[in-house]
Order: C-alpha cells, then sequence, then structure tokens
C-alpha cells in the first residue's frame, strides 16, 4: 500500500493535467485539419488547407508580428522600469510598505474597466495625453494612428506589469543575506560593483520567472485590445489571441482559428526554448552559486 501512496496523491493532478491542457490540445491540432460549419453542423477534412489558407494571408503575419512586437514593448519596459522600482524602494528607510501598495493596485485592477479609462485618457484632443504630452511629443490621436496604436496598448500593458514584476524583485532582494554585500564594501567595490556582481546574480531565478510571467500576458494580450480598439485601426492592434478570436467567434471559422492556436503554441514554444538556453539556464541557478 505505501507503494500505491504516491501514485494515488499523483492522480488528482496527472488527471486535471490531461484533462484541462493535454486532451484541449490534442483537439485543437485535430481540429485546425477540419471544416467546421456551425450553422450546417457538418465536419470536413480538408488537411493542411488552413493552413496553407493563413500562411497566404496578409492578415495571418500582421498578427504575429503585432505580436512579436508587443512582446517587445512590454517584456523589457516592464522588467527594466520593475527592477528600477523595487531597488528605489528596498533603499528606502520609512514607506516601503506604501509604495508596494501604491505599485500594485493596476495589478489588482480589472483590466478591462481600466481600459476603458486609458482609451478615454488617449481620446483625440481632449484626452490627458494629447492634452500633456501632444504639444510636446508633436503626436495627437494615438488611437487612430496605425504606427502608435499598438504603442498605445503597450503603454496600459506596462501600466499593469511594472507593479507585478517591482513586488517580484522586492521580494528577492529582501531575501538576499547582508553578509556578501558588507565582503563587497570592506573590498572598496562601488555601488554599481555591488549591484552587478551581488544583486544581478542573486535576482536570477526571479528575473527568469519575471520574464515567464511578463511573456506569458504579451502572448495573452485581449482584453485592453478589445476595449481599447478593437484590433484596429486597419489590424494594427490585432495580436494573434484576438485574431483566433475574430476567426472563430466572429466568423465562426474554428478550422482556422484552431490554426492560429497552434502557431501561438508554436511561439510559446520557442520563447520557452529561449528561456531555457545557456543564458537562461544561467540566470536562474545565478542566486544558488
Amino acid at each position: 500500500m505505501r507503494r500505491l501512496t504516491p501514485y494515488a496523491l499523483l492522480t488528482p493532478a496527472v488527471l486535471a493535467l490531461l484533462v484541462f491542457v493535454v486532451l484541449p490540445l490534442v483537439l485543437v491540432t485535430v481540429l485546425s485539419f477540419f471544416d467546421l460549419n456551425l450553422i450546417t453542423n457538418q465536419l470536413k477534412f480538408v488537411g493542411f488547407t488552413n493552413y496553407a489558407t493563413e500562411l497566404g494571408d496578409d492578415a495571418f503575419w500582421t498578427a504575429v508580428r503585432n505580436t512579436i512586437l508587443y512582446g517587445l514593448y512590454t517584456v523589457v519596459p516592464s522588467l527594466g522600469i520593475g527592477l528600477g522600482i523595487a531597488l528605489l524602494i528596498s533603499g528606502l528607510d520609512r514607506g516601503q510598505a506604501f509604495w508596494r501598495s501604491v505599485y500594485f493596485l493596476p495589478v489588482a485592477c480589472t483590466l478591462v474597466a481600466m481600459s476603458s479609462v486609458w482609451r478615454w485618457m488617449f481620446q483625440p484632443d481632449i484626452g490627458i495625453v494629447d492634452q500633456v504630452f501632444g504639444p510636446i511629443l508633436g503626436v495627437t490621436d494615438w488611437l487612430n494612428n496605425p504606427q502608435l496604436a499598438l504603442v498605445a496598448i503597450a503603454v496600459v500593458g506596462n501600466w499593469h506589469q511594472i507593479g507585478l514584476v517591482a513586488i517580484l524583485y522586492l521580494a528577492a532582494l529582501g531575501s538576499i543575506p547582508t553578509d556578501p554585500y558588507d565582503s563587497a564594501r570592506l573590498d572598496g567595490a562601488g555601488a554599481v560593483n555591488r549591484f552587478w556582481h551581488v544583486t544581478w546574480p542573486a535576482l536570477g531565478p526571479t528575473t527568469v520567472f519575471a520574464v515567464v510571467v511578463t511573456c506569458s500576458a504579451a502572448l495573452q494580450a485581449y482584453d485592453t485590445i478589445v476595449a481599447m480598439t478593437g484590433g484596429g485601426p486597419a489590424g494594427a492592434t490585432e495580436t494573434l489571441t484576438y485574431a483566433i478570436w475574430t476567426r472563430g467567434i466572429r466568423y465562426f471559422d474554428l478550422g482556422r482559428a484552431a490554426v492560429l492556436s497552434v502557431f501561438l503554441l508554436g511561439l510559446s514554444l520557442v520563447i520557452t526554448g529561449a528561456q531555457r538556453s545557456r543564458t537562461g539556464r544561467t540566470l536562474e541557478t545565478a542566486g544558488t552559486r
């Protein structure tokens, strides 16, 4: 019986993994080879036709480009600014709890509701963004500009993620022992050297986790786009996630929506592989050396 106990304890988790992860993945992959008509309730095998249709569609490549660009616009700034804020807060003698709460508030807010507020802020001429930054930057009407609409969406994404990244780094900074800092000061190391040789290696595992969280959020960007631009103007903010909704829900083309889901999974695997590369493994194990 003791030998069976571990398997019995693992059974619920394995079943949940099969039902909620493996089975949907298999169903989506199989569905990508069929043409399912929800109106006539007919299912027809079409092979790789759906894949060929998507690969030949400029809208697909636009969605892929927008997804990658949105990731670049949000992941890197969120990590950099979040780390900077965490370092500033950790250096405070008083008020750390207050500032933690302030920067974590966007994470606790409902993103759809706050996206509506941001949409009002980006309103042409009357919005606060145009009122304040229009004369300085010389650009207005961001959400209706194909070159700026995705940047505006990324601003909201960064606003929502920076607080989470800062909290993650604050937790990691609080767990670093003081002995390495004392030794570095005795050796004459300045603030920059202490950060690079003591703080940054210790933050390696947290950095890897933060990259995973921010990349996942970037690949799943949907609610902000729906609330602010609806994929426009002219598809400038249509990401793969939004394109999946458009194909599957608006046009009832579940076969092509499944193809997009497969491509989104492939992009996720590529990012995961990059995170598990030599650089990623070095970051993840740096804090244990």
